[in-house]
């Protein structure tokens, strides 16, 4: 798994990523909904994880950081980015806890399964 506490290397290389991604998203003018990615450059959280090159690794622990601050059970990362109530200040705090939980090694193991699914589990294991 991509952050199974195995691989202090791995943990370090995937938070990176997620400040990369925070970084990205840090301006609220870099921010969109809707699209992954605009023609000025603006991003969704979707877009900005392509953008860094961590999609699979950085799902789990945003989409269980989305639960946590929203209370809501979102089964795509998108669905919560593009919500009519979802605001810059929101995603900024989602995807804070989801470094705060990976600093404290509190991200969910079955938040990979139960969130991309079986096929997407098996591409995760074999690539």
């Amino acid at each position: 798994m991509p952050f199974d506490g195995n691989d202090d290397e791995s943990r370090i290389e995937i938070l990176d990523k997620l400040d990369d991604v925070i970084a990205l998203l840090s301006d609220k003018r870099h921010w969109c909904q809707g699209q992954l990615q605009t023609a000025d450059g603006r991003y969704c959280i979707g877009g900005a994880m392509i953008a860094v090159g961590a999609t699979l690794a950085l799902r789990p622990p945003i989409l269980q950081a989305i639960e946590q601050v929203t209370g809501l059970d979102y089964a795509r990362i998108e669905r919560f980015n593009d919500h009519p109530r979802t605001t810059h200040g929101l995603v900024m705090k989602v995807l804070h806890k989801a470094r705060e939980n990976m600093m404290g090694g509190a991200v969910a193991a079955r938040t990979v399964e139960h969130r991309i699914g079986p096929s997407a589990r098996w591409y995760q294991l074999f690539s």
